[in-house]
């Protein structure tokens, strides 16, 4: 397993630069990457130059996120597909081999015999898609009430059901771990390891407020990992990694519960809180290739901007960071 930070699931704005040398900085081994971006850059520079900054840095990649919705109308699936298969390519081309897709929750249009064949379905041709460039689809849970509120048919919202549609589904398709998802639904821990074996395709670690029922939670109190300790991290870590997952693991919480604190300070918070969950889980922590260089307080952070990333001036560290 391997330590993953996303833009996404902090979330984090910022130049590609910048965002690399934040994830250097405070111990991260990998990155998502943003494939519609990456594939604007790719068209204007070349492959070459959109994905130079990954390879200078080391840093292995995460996940993408599909633009694709599962539950949507017949032509627009079939237009986002055909977009999708030059996202494809172009993931093959930065060594991305993981991506992810968020499973509809609820329908007012659809039996649940309907709803259920119509992911089966696509996620066939999803899957006959991502395997033809090497590439494993992690369905993403959306377990909370609140997005299958006031719909006749209330879908997939339990990792029971998901393990279920995993099964039935094209063998690229795997499922998503997340820790949050887990306290919504109340599951236990030890459900992770029902999952089929090769199909963890991401591990994502969040908390959850203390007073708040599983049952109610609602986006936006996703916080950080070990804020509360209500989401038992390395519990989830130790059980993935008996399940064989060699994959990312990557830190989620909502916008709302990181309101007043900088970039730098959420990328360290999260590395910080990453690590302690490694170690409690009795994984072991790979010395970083390249030691930050500290610069002075006010260039990029809020407190001394991290290390600059390779190629642009930075000294690869020939020994474990201090």
């Amino acid at each position: 397993m391997f330590r993953n930070l996303s833009t996404v699931g902090l979330p984090l704005s910022g130049r590609p630069s910048e965002l690399i040398e934040l994830a250097l900085s405070f111990g991260f081994d990998g990155m998502d990457i943003d494939i519609v971006d990456f594939q604007r850059q790719a068209e204007i520079f070349g492959v070459e130059h959109a994905r130079r900054l990954m390879v200078s840095a080391r840093l292995k990649s995460g996940v993408f996120q599909i633009p694709v919705t599962l539950d949507t109308h017949d032509e627009r699936f079939d237009a986002q597909m055909k977009e999708l298969g030059k996202r494809m390519e172009l993931a093959r081309a930065t060594e991305l081999s993981r991506a992810v897709v968020p499973v509809a929750p609820g329908s007012d249009k659809h039996s649940f015999k309907d709803f259920f064949e119509l992911h089966r379905r696509r996620l066939n041709t999803l899957g006959d898609l991502a395997a033809s460039h090497g590439i494993q689809v992690g369905l993403v849970l959306v377990p909370e009430t609140e997005f299958r509120a006031g719909q006749s048919l209330q879908f997939i919202h339990t990792y029971e059901g998901l393990i279920g549609l995993v099964a039935a589904s094209h063998p690229a398709i795997g499922v998503v771990v997340d820790g949050w998802a887990l306290a919504v639904t109340g599951e236990p821990v030890s459900i992770i390891g029902q999952i089929p074996a090769g199909k963890i395709v991401e591990v994502r670690i969040s908390d959850a407020p203390r007073e708040t029922p599983g049952a109610e939670l609602h986006p936006g109190q996703r916080l950080m990992p070990g804020e509360t300790g209500v989401v038992d991290s390395a519990a989830i870590l130790a059980a993935a990694r008996d399940a064989g997952f060699e994959g990312p693991v990557t830190p989620w919480a909502d916008r709302q519960t990181l309101v007043g604190r900088g970039r730098e300070k959420i990328v360290r918070l999260a590395g910080d809180r990453l690590d302690a969950a490694w170690r409690a889980a009795g994984l072991p922590i790979t010395p970083r290739w390249f030691a930050p260089v500290v610069r002075e307080p006010g260039r990029i952070g809020d407190e001394g901007g991290p290390a600059p990333v390779p190629g642009s001036g930075a000294v690869p560290s020939r020994g474990p960071a201090t």
